[in-house]
């Protein structure tokens, strides 16, 4: 059996919960992790703090520098800004810049982050800003961006589309990973790929999903509560939504790349690990 990571580099095991867990100190392995902040709600301050002492270099794709001041103020008690925006200090705020808000940028300007436009119309500012820190950290692996699939419809729908096209087409020897309000998120790779999902860490809760949206595959998984075997899925057919994690590890193989996405715990510090989600389909079943 093969263990597949993405196109033209292997993954021995894929882990989730990575990047959710504190930050030990392992400066060689935080070289090669870039962190993107998306024009997205920021629901958790402990939540960013973990993927920012991660990553090496941190990059604000426009109004995600909005994001990150608002956070930080409402951290800090609204005093005192200077202060409160080094808790988190980003090392770039790039992008076309029509949504950046004059203060947050005259406030990061004054303490040292430099600020670049791009005024490319034909890339979005996620786009813009994975091509900067490629070039930045020309060694990175893994990126992981702070968003949303929560707002509009067009630009959730957008976000999948470019974590298809950076990661599959792009830029095969990085792995993206989606951290959104509710989930951790990446692509899977024609084959098989053991993905370590440790649900005593409290980390993670027990539901997934492995989503066919980038066109029909034939899957196959072991450790989950529902498995399949030479299962057709496709979007307008069979989708496994809403399963459940009953092992520490679990295999999975797709013949077309698929998103797989794990529910993260609302607070890391405190979780039922086996704890219920919320359930809205299970064709399974």
């Amino acid at each position: 059996m093969n263990n597949h990571g993405v196109n033209g580099r292997e993954d021995s095991v894929l882990r989730p919960v990575q990047y959710l867990e504190k930050y030990t100190g392992e400066v060689k392995a935080k070289d090669k992790v870039a962190l993107i902040i998306l024009n997205s709600p920021i629901l958790e301050y402990e939540y960013l703090h973990r993927l920012y002492d991660h990553a090496s270099l941190t990059i604000c794709a426009d109004g995600g520098a909005n994001r990150l001041h608002d956070l930080l103020l409402d951290q800090s008690g609204q005093s005192e800004w200077e202060s409160a925006l080094q808790a988190l200090l980003p090392d770039l705020i790039h992008g076309d810049l029509d949504s950046l808000q004059d203060t947050v940028r005259k406030r990061y300007e004054h303490i040292g982050v430099k600020v670049s436009r791009d005024p490319d119309q034909y890339s979005t500012d996620f786009g813009k800003c994975i091509k900067k820190a490629i070039e930045l950290l020309p060694d990175v692996r893994d990126i992981l961006i702070s968003g949303s699939l929560g707002g509009r419809v067009d630009q959730g729908i957008g976000l999948l589309h470019e974590l298809y096209r950076e990661q599959v087409i792009r830029h095969p020897n990085v792995r993206f990973w989606l951290f959104s309000e509710a989930s951790v998120s990446t692509l899977l790779s024609p084959g098989t790929t053991i993905v370590d999902t440790p649900l005593s860490s409290g980390l993670i809760t027990r539901n997934i999903g492995i989503l066919p949206i980038y066109g029909p595959t034939i899957l196959s998984t072991k450790g989950l509560e529902w498995d399949v075997e030479s299962w057709e899925s496709e979007m307008g057919g069979q989708v496994s939504t809403s399963n459940h994690i009953v092992a520490e590890k679990i295999s999975i193989t797709t013949s077309k790349e698929v998103m797989f996405t794990v529910e993260r715990a609302i607070n890391p510090c405190s979780v039922d690990p086996c704890g219920d989600g919320y359930i809205t389909s299970n064709v399974q079943e």
